[in-house]
């Protein structure tokens, strides 16, 4: 018997508590004039807090389910410090006494329950897991045929790598970006296929067009398709360059019947100092997303982060969301629409490769990027995300803290 199995109660008990903190500490930041928003940079800055802490914090009054930020649960010393701040700052007295009363009421969970911190989130992952089988995965493949017949698109894999380093302009990082759409077909005429170029994008929506972008393969010209001809497999169809309010796309014209057979399209770009490396301005964390936009049985995104780049013992967040019920260019907006559905995540040992069943596996892919960054694969941490049967339209969010100072 599983160990919230033993203990009736558990589940209800827990998710009561955790739900009473997230309210209660929304309602207590949002009393604090000095705090502009629930960005952790906002806490940060309105409560003079270091910023792991308004991390935790963050995270906690924006979880969209009870138990998404157990992990970032503080200490009674740092949510002493936290409700000090606030107090000093005028927040609402009422608001702190009961986010300090919710705060016990979390802490009698643990205690009756659990005994430990580690043995809760213990026990919460195993719920967590039960919550994140519905839709079954039987659904959602139903889900992904259905939308193969009514989209006329279809994919064998989605892959994306993000390998994040450092650039030469001191204090800024670099994003070295390889998506590959595998053995992809129109199954009709009339359909038309869009590569998007990425985007850099802050967790306020605001985008930025300062950062310098080159194709990986130096042999393609400046506003070009970044195609990374070495990877395709298939006969590709041409594409034509447009440039709308959200930035540059390439199209392929939709063709008068179905592609006769499958393709795969890779492409790679580095954009050179596309944020800040540390917590400074605005920026105060690392923000993947990974938009899945084609029907496909199984979406996987490799996200690599220099070792300057991530503390040592920081675990990033994932999950999966959707583009449907709110707008998705917004962090704070994707983390209120999770999904119910659970990814598959690992950390990639160092000597290690995963599989890719694609032209050039993960290797070759690799390969190219450490090259891009005149880096070696040991001064990563590399992270995989999987999730089977995605559902379209919705991303895969990765997110880690920055380091301070």
């Amino acid at each position: 018997m599983s160990g919230s199995e033993s203990k009736p109660g558990f589940s209800e008990d827990a998710a009561e508590a955790m739900t009473g903190l997230r309210n209660t500490l929304a309602g207590l930041i949002g009393s604090c004039n000095q705090v502009t928003g629930t960005r952790p940079i906002d806490i940060s800055r309105g409560l003079g807090i270091d910023m792991k802490l308004a991390w935790k914090m963050s995270h906690l009054a924006e979880a969209a389910r009870p138990f998404d930020a157990v992990r970032h649960l503080p200490g009674t010393a740092g949510l002493r410090i936290f409700l000090d701040a606030a107090t000093a700052r005028d927040a609402d007295p009422d608001a702190v006494k009961r986010s300090m009363e919710a705060f016990a009421v979390v802490q009698g969970v643990i205690s009756q329950y659990c005994g430990t911190r580690k043995v809760f989130e213990a026990m919460v992952s195993e719920l967590r897991e039960a919550e994140d089988r519905p839709p079954l995965q039987a659904d959602r493949k139903r889900l992904f045929e259905g939308a193969r017949s009514v989209w006329g698109l279809k994919a064998d894999l989605i892959h994306r790598m993000d390998i994040l380093h450092p650039c030469r302009v001191e204090g800024l990082l670099d994003c070295v970006t390889i998506r590959t759409l595998a053995g992809i077909r129109r199954l009709r005429g009339g359909i038309p296929l869009m590569f998007p170029r990425p985007r850099v994008v802050d967790d306020r929506g605001m985008e930025s067009r300062s950062n310098l972008r080159e194709a990986l393969d130096s042999s393609i010209d400046t506003g070009a398709f970044p195609v990374v001809e070495a990877l395709c497999d298939g006969p590709l169809p041409t594409l034509r360059t447009q440039t709308q309010t959200e930035g540059m796309i390439f199209e392929a014209p939709p063709l008068d019947a179905a592609d006769p057979s499958g393709f795969t399209v890779v492409t790679g770009e580095i954009l050179r100092a596309a944020q800040p490396t540390r917590v400074r301005g605005d920026s105060h964390g690392i923000y993947q997303l990974m938009r899945l936009r084609v029907p496909a049985p199984i979406a996987i995104f490799d996200v690599l982060v220099h070792e300057s780049l991530i503390d040592r013992d920081m675990q990033p967040d994932s999950y999966l969301a959707s583009e449907l019920h709110v707008s998705a260019s917004f962090i704070h907006n994707v983390r209120r629409v999770r999904l119910p559905i659970g990814i598959r995540r690992c950390e990639i040992e160092t000597e290690a490769a995963p599989g890719l069943d694609s032209k050039g596996g993960i290797q070759t892919r690799l390969d190219m990027a450490m090259r891009a960054l005149a880096c070696r694969r040991e001064e990563f941490r590399w992270f995989r995300l999987e999730v089977e049967y995605p559902p379209i339209c919705s991303l895969i969010a990765f997110e880690c803290e920055q380091p301070s100072g």
